[in-house]
């Protein structure tokens, strides 16, 4: 009735990441990287500019922070996404989502192969947050 050696309660097995969200993490983290290497070139940029005796307004400042804020949260949550956390799920899609109207704006004061590249990237990492493996991966 027994076989020898057959275990009747088998260690559970961990369920396997899949593929699209380790990509999807892997491009959360790598665009919260260049984000904030953006936000460090563009504080640079800005001290640069206030040290020539040229008056900065206050909201540069404000708004290069706030970029180095939303990379730094994009990378954390790729991080997270990669643990199979869902808070770093619905984190990274509004994350996408302000990117999104960035765009719109970008588009609308002339950067346009910005605007078109920040659309279509934030498009496709919202689209890839909401597919039915990753979900399942982060509400496991």
């Amino acid at each position: 009735m027994y076989e020898a050696g057959v275990q009747s309660n088998p260690e559970p097995t961990r369920p396997t990441r899949p593929r699209k969200a380790t990509m999807l993490a892997v491009l959360l983290i790598v665009f919260g990287v260049l984000g904030i290497l953006a936000s460090f070139l563009l504080l640079s940029i800005v001290n640069d500019s206030s040290g020539h005796g040229q008056s900065v307004p206050a909201f540069l400042y404000v708004l290069v922070y706030a970029q180095f804020m939303v990379s730094a949260a994009q990378a954390v949550s790729g991080g997270f996404v990669l643990q199979g956390r869902n808070w770093a799920r619905v984190l990274a899609i509004a994350l996408s989502s302000l990117n999104l109207v960035a765009a719109v704006v970008s588009l609308f004061t002339g950067a346009i192969a910005q605007a078109i590249s920040g659309l279509a990237i934030n498009i496709a990492l919202i689209r890839l947050l909401n597919d039915y493996e990753v979900q399942a991966w982060c509400d496991r």
